[in-house]
């Protein structure tokens, strides 16, 4: 019996009128703002129609939305690699095809096994439970699927040697010989911490793996947390100035709570972050690994994920 792989990432617009359904898709998520139903949607609504011009200048100067191409790119090498008794589809939590969507098509080819793996190595209650949280809604009304949801996956050690691999590779290309690696990471607020998120846990495990594998010095940091209320951190801006005033003047970023190259890659990091670290606190020496589209050491540890489940 062919049996399903849903690949599950957070989306991308693919124009001004995208961006504005994908900003309220977002955050009208419980997961995302955990207020009540008309609270979100009220907020989604306001926040969407305020802030997708500014957000679409920015996806327009990194070259639109990459993290769609890459995981529709991820999804066609996984299924060259696990070949014809698996039927392997993507689905994005804020733009489509949605999951519902995604589910939907494997029903219409009568395939009701599905494996989901959502594309976050390490898990959040704003990500992969969120994530789990849309696939029960389905499968609890439609006795049809028999949907598995993969856990984190930064163990793993195709995923480690997935970033060894391109971080050498980083070092090799711009002659880098001792650096000081900066693991950035995507923040959350510091209630869901509180109420047992161990996301922040899981971004330090995963830095000491890597940075353990590599033998190099490394800091973890958090980027893109919004202004009002408590994020985790240290925030990777901050962080930089301190390593500034320490004298580190051989930084090498590295967005490992991402798989693919995506806006808080290209523009927070590249167009953002990186300008500020040269020209506010005079850091001379300062570059970003980059992510790699279907990348073949990543392809593999999903391949290995699917197999064993």
């Amino acid at each position: 019996m062919l049996k399903g792989v849903m690949l599950v990432n957070m989306g991308g617009p693919e124009s001004p009128e995208e961006l504005k359904t994908f900003l309220s898709r977002m955050f009208r998520d419980p997961a995302i703002l955990p207020y009540s139903k008309p609270v979100r949607h009220l907020l989604s609504f306001i926040i969407s129609r305020s802030r997708y011009k500014k957000s679409w200048k920015k996806y327009e100067m990194i070259g639109g939305t990459p993290l769609v191409r890459s995981t529709i790119h991820t999804t066609r090498a996984l299924q060259a690699l696990l070949g014809t008794s698996y039927a392997v589809k993507h689905a994005f939590s804020y733009s489509s095809p949605d999951i519902s969507n995604t589910l939907e098509d494997f029903k219409r080819e009568g395939i009701s096994e599905i494996l989901a793996i959502p594309l976050y190595p390490q898990s959040s209650f704003t990500t992969t439970s969120s994530v789990k949280a849309d696939i029960k809604k389905i499968s609890d009304n439609d006795p049809f699927f028999k949907i598995a949801v993969q856990e984190e996956f930064y163990e793993h050690p195709d995923f480690v040697a997935f970033w060894t691999f391109n971080i050498k590779k980083h070092l090799k290309e711009l002659g880098i010989d001792n650096p000081t690696l900066v693991f950035s990471a995507h923040s959350i607020p510091e209630y869901y911490v509180l109420k047992g998120d161990t996301y922040p846990r899981g971004i330090i495990n995963s830095a000491a793996l890597i940075a353990g594998k590599l033998g190099y010095h490394y800091e973890a940091a958090f980027q893109s947390g919004m202004k009002r209320g408590g994020w985790i951190g240290p925030d990777v801006r901050d962080h930089l100035k301190t390593l500034a005033e320490e004298g580190i003047d051989d930084l090498v970023l590295i967005p490992i709570s991402f798989v693919h190259e995506n806006l808080e890659t290209r523009y927070d990091l590249d167009y953002e972050l990186i300008p500020y670290a040269k020209e506010v606190l005079g850091i001379k020496n300062i570059s970003r690994v980059k992510l790699p589209e279907a990348d073949l050491l990543f392809v593999s540890m999903l391949t290995d994920l699917v197999l064993k489940s």
